[in-house]
Order: C-alpha cells, then structure tokens, then sequence
C-alpha cells in the first residue's frame, strides 16, 4: 500500500483484454514511469520477481521482462 501505484488507476498495470499492441506498449511505459517514482520499487521488484504472474506492470516489469530476468538467474 506504500507504492506509488496505491492512487493509480490499477488498469494501467494490467492493461485491457484486446489492447492493441501500440496502446498496450504505451500504457506500459506510463505505469513504468510511476513505477520509477516509487519508494519501494525495488521490494516490489523481488516480490514481481518471485512469483510467476503471466500480465501486467509489476516492479516496473512487464510479464515478459520479468520473465527474461528469471530466466537469466536460472543460467547463473
């Protein structure tokens, strides 16, 4: 509840069924942003990072990234 995404509109994270793929990698950078202004961005990170939700903006990630950054520490 600390995060700054606590006042945000919580679509912005998750996005809409159907989005189109300019409007979804637009909205990603907007909840980025105010992922990027917030004071537990990198517990929120470890968190994303520890489970394995399929959509949205989590830790300033998206599913894909968060993803590539397991798949990345499965390798090391």
């Amino acid at each position: 509840m600390a995060g700054a995404c606590a006042s945000a509109d919580r679509q912005l994270f998750l996005g809409y069924p159907g989005e189109p793929v300019v409007a979804r990698l637009a909205r990603e950078e907007d909840a980025k942003r105010v992922c990027a202004r917030c004071s537990v961005l990198l517990e929120c990170r470890a968190s994303a990072l520890a489970e394995s939700a399929p959509v949205g903006v989590r830790g300033g990630l998206t599913a894909n990234e968060r993803g590539a950054v397991r798949r990345r520490r499965a390798h090391h």
